[in-house]
């Protein structure tokens, strides 16, 4: 009974100092670990905790720089002494670098001081190479001018190689009205069957049929038959790129007529003259049309065939009475 009470007594008395030397510990995450380290190894540290129960291994990353320390000191064998000792001025050379981190200030480049601006751009291979691409720009805006505004090519291209001058060769041209064809003149009637021309006289008198050019008698006017009248012909309707938007819609809503196969009574008698960069092309039919691309059919030499025309080069669309090409 006696040794059984010493030995309660020396358990209570290890459970105190147990407890008398428990410490705390930080962890990275805000919580603590109140005990003493029972076990430290290289995978981390078990604690002894306040009620006698055994805390799972706490792994090195999650110590503070505070709790590595508290176990340096409480740390019992040299060997777990050498591997704290080694943590500790880990940490302490990083906090060293740290504060040995100098910011430098900027030094920007020096601005150059030749070869800037307009002038700049002859003194590299790439200003050269945009100069040429604007070049070529203004020469291919004076081509698409002088067809939109039916000028001269020769002349609208021709000034538009001046260098740097050139530019305004666009702009001026751009800037005027189109110029319209003259008109086409009327076919003359051919002379009627029977009916003899008029002879002129010595005198540049018309005589009559039959009479003699040397005879001095000249035919009433009453007796010359009339020249029969030209029939008039419907003028012609005109759609002039610029004016209007040469695509699909609008030749299927302007032109619906010309897409049948069997024209009706209006359009029978009517065809349609396209005029574009490629030249003119006169048809009585419209094939097929595309967003691209409008397809006529044409006639030559009594032949039919299917033109294809891009839209964009079409420069002007004109309704004509066959009669009056």
């Amino acid at each position: 009974m006696r040794r059984f009470v010493i030995t309660l007594l020396f358990g209570w008395l290890a459970m105190i100092a147990s407890v008398a030397t428990a410490g705390t510990f930080p962890l990275n995450d805000g919580t603590k670990i109140v005990g003493t380290p029972d076990t430290i190894a290289e995978k981390g540290v078990i604690f002894l905790l306040e009620g006698g129960d055994y805390s799972p291994r706490v792994e090195w990353d999650k110590f503070t720089d505070e709790a590595l320390r508290e176990l340096l000191a409480e740390a019992k064998t040299e060997a777990q002494k050498d591997m704290l000792r080694e943590m500790v001025d880990n940490l302490e050379q990083e906090v060293t670098k740290r504060k040995e981190i100098v910011v430098k200030p900027i030094q920007t480049p020096d601005r150059p001081k030749h070869g800037v601006g307009i002038i700049g751009l002859f003194g590299s291979p790439a200003g050269w190479f945009i100069m040429l691409v604007l070049y070529g720009a203004n020469l291919f805006a004076a081509y698409e001018v002088s067809i939109y505004r039916r000028q001269p090519m020769a002349m609208v291209c021709g000034l538009a190689a001046i260098p740097f001058l050139g530019v305004l060769s666009p702009i001026i041209y751009g800037a005027m009205p189109t110029q319209r064809p003259p008109p086409e003149p009327l076919p003359e009637a051919p002379p009627q069957e029977g009916v003899a021309a008029p002879v002129a006289g010595a005198g540049g008198e018309a005589l009559a049929p039959g009479a003699e050019a040397g005879s001095h008698q000249a035919a009433p006017a009453s007796s010359a038959p009339a020249a029969p009248s030209a029939p008039s012909l419907p003028e012609p309707i005109v759609f002039t790129k610029g004016e209007f938007s040469f695509n699909r819609r609008f030749f299927e809503t302007k032109f619906a007529g010309f897409f049948r196969l069997v024209p009706s009574e209006a359009e029978k008698d009517l065809v349609l003259m396209i005029t574009s960069s490629r030249g003119q092309f006169v048809g009585r039919r419209i094939i097929r049309i595309t967003p691209n691309e409008l397809y006529l059919q044409v006639f030559k030499n009594n032949a039919s065939a299917d033109e294809m025309i891009p839209l964009a080069e079409i420069s002007e669309v004109q309704i004509r009475h066959k009669d009056s090409l």
